[in-house]
């Protein structure tokens, strides 16, 4: 027979497990398999308290056009569902973000219609600090040649960099 703290203890163990977040998966074409998106991505560290960084990441989130379907304060979480472009994203042509491969006419980013998700968490880091970490994902369609199959894009890290960049800005008050 089993103690009874034994099975109190593992009661008290499993109560944290359910209390996690729930992690975000998605799926975009040209990706083989679904994707954990907590697991990607490198954390940059940004001199200002997440409530004040979190807010400057919803307005970059729009100054640069990329849809902002889950806005979660509490969760430091900013995240597009997947959305689709054809040409430039941001102001700039695609193949800018983005590699999906080339062809005799230029980057297939350009051309085909690249689908694509970003998302961006936002965690606090020391005393009045934060850490942000971007996730960028991407498949390319060719929509002239319906029967192909969409083909994988990966990032050049420029929209990340540019996100970053664009938030200190932001955060700063500039």
């Amino acid at each position: 027979m089993k103690s009874p703290s034994l099975l109190l203890l593992a009661v008290l163990a499993a109560a944290p497990l359910a209390a996690q977040r729930s992690r975000t998966v998605v799926i975009v074409p040209g990706k083989l398999t679904e994707v954990i998106t907590d697991t990607m991505g490198t954390a940059y560290e940004v001199p200002y308290p997440p409530a004040r960084v979190f807010s400057a990441l919803v307005a970059v989130f729009d100054e640069l056009k990329i849809p902002a379907d889950v806005k979660d304060s509490a969760g430091g979480r900013v995240e597009s569902k997947v959305f689709y472009r054809r040409g430039d994203l941001a102001g700039k042509q695609i193949s800018t973000y983005l590699s999906c491969g080339e062809g005799i006419t230029g980057p297939y980013a350009d051309s085909y219609r690249v689908y694509m998700t970003a998302m961006a968490t936002v965690a606090p880091k020391g005393e009045h600090g934060s850490t942000i970490r971007t996730v960028f994902l991407a498949g390319a369609v060719n929509v002239a040649d319906g029967a192909r199959q969409p083909m994988a894009c990966e990032t050049t890290g420029r929209l990340e960099i540019r996100l970053h960049k664009l938030l200190v800005q932001r955060a700063a008050g500039l």
